[in-house]
């Protein structure tokens, strides 16, 4: 069990943090589900969703803990427990940047302090991971060859002979390609290291399984990976293989979205839905229909969705705005609350005037349009 001072100042930093970068409205709370064997299962929309997630409910955590309930489980993607995640992860950071976080090991303080528990792919690994697992392990003919190309590209970039073992990529000015997700039957490596690699991911999972047999709570993203397009879905069995193997009493859907359209400082919003008793076949179904009735409807939706079917002038805004918001009511989806009230208009034309400087095939006005269909799409 961890510590209780440890989880206070890990949430109050993730709460300072989102407050200070977004600006959060959450909805539903009432409803949030924080009983013995429960699953709570956001979906995944930013690399933002930890921080924001725990800023929003941490307070409700925080009491149902001093009525006795353990501390949540992180659900984690296994590759942000790794060594060289800052560095590898994150897209469109320098060469030098990457280099300077390569040593860095956050891993330790998530597993401390935010109870993480890591989800592994069984046939699948990062490439750091395979050629730590082996580090005098020839590279010639035991990696996919565009792969191999591009490491002896990024030695030539840096002046550097061409890597021969395993042990000579696995430095900072290489992150981004030890980020690199190989399939088994990729690489050449020794098969124990694979069997390691299943005998991992069997033990963490039976870990979860076992927190929710004990009557503990379990956070996990069912999509796994950030959503590609704003859509929901598709989700992975391993939230129904969970709450079957772990014997859930509810899962809770939480929807969250972004709106980077809303002001100089983007709106997060946080939408807590009813929590769902898990049914063998169903649940996959029924938490696909919760997440996109929790999605709440939101400025920047509209907009994109008007300038994504080549609707340029602000004229038609105001009656697109209100058949959104008439069908958001009847289907009882939350709504940005500025949509209501006498700020609709200065909201709505804030967001199209970010919008017309994005222009139609920006992928944030993509995403947000099929993030408004797919919330209807029921």
């Amino acid at each position: 069990m961890m510590a209780v001072s440890a989880q206070h100042p890990v949430a109050a930093g993730m709460t300072v943090y989102i407050r200070l970068r977004l600006r959060p409205r959450v909805f539903g709370l009432e409803r949030l589900c924080l009983e013995p064997a429960t699953i709570v299962a956001p979906n995944h929309r930013s690399d933002n969703d930890v921080p924001v997630l725990v800023a929003a409910l941490y307070p409700r955590w925080a009491r149902a803990v001093a009525r006795g309930l353990p501390w949540p489980t992180f659900a984690t993607d296994d590759h942000a427990l790794q060594r060289g995640f800052l560095a590898g992860y994150p897209e469109h950071i320098p060469l030098w940047l990457r280099q300077l976080l390569w040593p860095i090991n956050v891993g330790g303080v998530l597993e401390r302090n935010l109870q993480c528990v890591a989800v592994r792919e069984p046939t699948r690994m990062r490439l750091a991971e395979v050629l730590r697992a082996d580090p005098r392990m020839a590279l010639d003919g035991q990696l996919p060859p565009e792969l191999r190309a591009a490491i002896a590209r990024r030695a030539t970039e840096r002046h550097r002979p061409p890597p021969e073992r395993a042990a000579d990529v696995l430095r900072g000015e290489y992150a981004d390609l030890l980020w690199t997700d190989v399939e088994r039957d990729q690489v050449a490596c020794h098969g124990e290291v694979w069997r390691d690699h299943l005998r991992a991911a069997v033990r963490d999972f039976g870990q979860l399984v076992e927190t929710l047999r004990s009557g503990g709570l379990v956070v996990m993203y069912p999509e796994g990976e950030l959503s590609p397009d704003g859509r929901i879905g598709p989700l992975k069995p391993g939230l129904a293989s969970l709450a079957r193997r772990g014997r859930a009493r509810w899962v809770q859907p939480v929807a969250t979205c972004y709106d980077p359209l809303a002001g100089p400082r983007p709106r997060v919003y946080v939408s807590v839905a009813p929590a769902i008793v898990p049914e063998p076949g169903r649940l996959t179904g029924d938490m696909t229909g919760a997440l996109r009735r929790a999605t709440p409807l939101t400025a920047g939706q509209i907009v994109a969705w008007q300038l994504s079917r080549g609707a340029t002038s602000p004229a038609e805004l105001d009656a697109v705005a209100s058949d959104w918001i008439d069908r958001a009511g009847a289907d009882g989806r939350p709504i940005e609350p500025l949509l209501e009230g006498l700020q609709r208009r200065a909201i709505l034309h804030g967001a199209h005037r970010r919008a017309l400087r994005r222009g139609a095939a920006d992928p944030v006005i993509r995403r947000l349009a099929l993030e408004l269909d797919d919330a209807h799409s029921q």
